[in-house]
């Protein structure tokens, strides 16, 4: 069991959710009185949270297929895996979006040009414009990650990797192709943030091998590589986000080694968060903007109420978050799921911790 990776799901959750309250558009400044802003620093940062999740995602991919037997009947459970995890969950936290957007349409992703379409938001289809659950368009990404990896899983072991490779370097062709397109089909396929899929599979690939070299020194010099990218701004364009999810990958791949060399293991608080990382990235929009909208916007202006509101907000977040994940998405997702006998019974232990 990866006990760090899972801990690093947590902190990619929390980091997504600090990148909303610190948004310019954020509850911060949005529904607190006063003109403190002390969260903007924290936004861009926050955002990398999303690169985390994605380098993670193609790590996990890799890790739990290790021993899949490559075929057709290995790719279909594989996708039907896939999308009872993501699917049920996505669609309960949609539903109350869903029945705001057919009752006040204007409420719902107001500041974009394109108005959300509901049923390329229901299944997590390109589309213009957002998603009804906003932060669904970083599912559209997982999804086609997915398809992409179960036809990989036609492939045996030792291809697979060189497979996710030429994939990596066709997105890299279509991406200077068809940059700036607006067909959303062909700027999801084109999109260079999806090479963070490919980077964390190469981090999944040698975890499988075994091969755990100087883990400190990579921990260190990925996060200072992280940090030394965010810390020059948005640039270039869309080339931004794999260049910030490279070094978040360098960083993941020693933190694995941390644990596996030399048993540094991440809190038990921690992983705890990991567990629930998809039910707060799911919910954590609608509890802040309920918490903006009902209470935030009553509190009077004082810099200490300030600041208690905002720590009260993210601790608001993770427990709601710890309530979702035990009530909705960990029993929904046993109840969907029948056990795997494409998978020995150690991978499917593995998996469940992992997905």
């Amino acid at each position: 069991m990866l006990r760090n990776v899972q801990a690093l799901r947590g902190i990619a959750a929390l980091a997504v959710v600090i990148a909303h309250i610190s948004d310019s558009s954020g509850i911060e400044r949005k529904w607190l009185a006063g003109d403190w802003y002390w969260t903007g620093f924290m936004h861009d940062p926050g955002q990398a949270g999303v690169d985390l999740f994605f380098v993670i995602s193609g790590l996990i991919m890799v890790v739990t297929t290790k021993r899949l037997v490559a075929g057709d009947a290995t790719a279909r459970r594989f996708l039907l895996r896939r999308a009872i995890r993501i699917y049920p969950a996505y669609w309960i936290a949609t539903l109350p979006i869903l029945a705001l957007f057919l009752v006040k349409p204007d409420m719902v992703n107001s500041s974009m040009e394109d108005p959300p379409r509901i049923l390329e938001s229901l299944l997590l289809l390109p589309q213009p414009g957002l998603p009804l659950l906003m932060v669904g368009w970083t599912l559209t990404f997982e999804l086609y990650f997915y398809l992409i990896f179960a036809l990989v899983l036609f492939l045996p072991l030792a291809a697979r990797l060189p497979a996710l490779t030429v994939w990596g370097a066709a997105t890299v062709g279509l991406a200077y192709l068809f940059e700036g397109s607006s067909n959303p089909w062909l700027a999801t396929t084109a999109a260079p943030i999806v090479l963070e899929f490919l980077f964390g599979a190469v981090v999944g690939w040698l975890i499988v091998r075994g091969t755990f070299v100087l883990p400190w020194l990579f921990t260190l010099g990925g996060v200072s590589g992280a940090v030394a990218v965010l810390a020059l701004g948005d640039f270039p364009g869309p080339w931004y986000r794999p260049l910030v999810g490279l070094p978040i990958a360098v960083a993941v791949y020693g933190i694995v080694g941390l644990e596996r060399r030399s048993d540094l293991v991440a809190p038990q608080w921690l992983q705890t968060v990991g567990d629930a990382s998809y039910s707060m990235y799911l919910w954590h929009v609608l509890v802040l903007t309920a918490l903006g909208r009902v209470v935030l916007v009553r509190l009077p202006e004082s810099s200490l109420i300030h600041g208690a509101a905002l720590v009260f907000s993210l601790v608001a977040v993770l427990v709601s978050s710890l309530i979702a994940y035990r009530v909705v998405e960990k029993p929904l997702t046993e109840m969907l799921r029948e056990p795997s006998d494409l998978m020995p019974s150690w991978t499917r232990v593995q998996a469940r911790h992992a997905a």
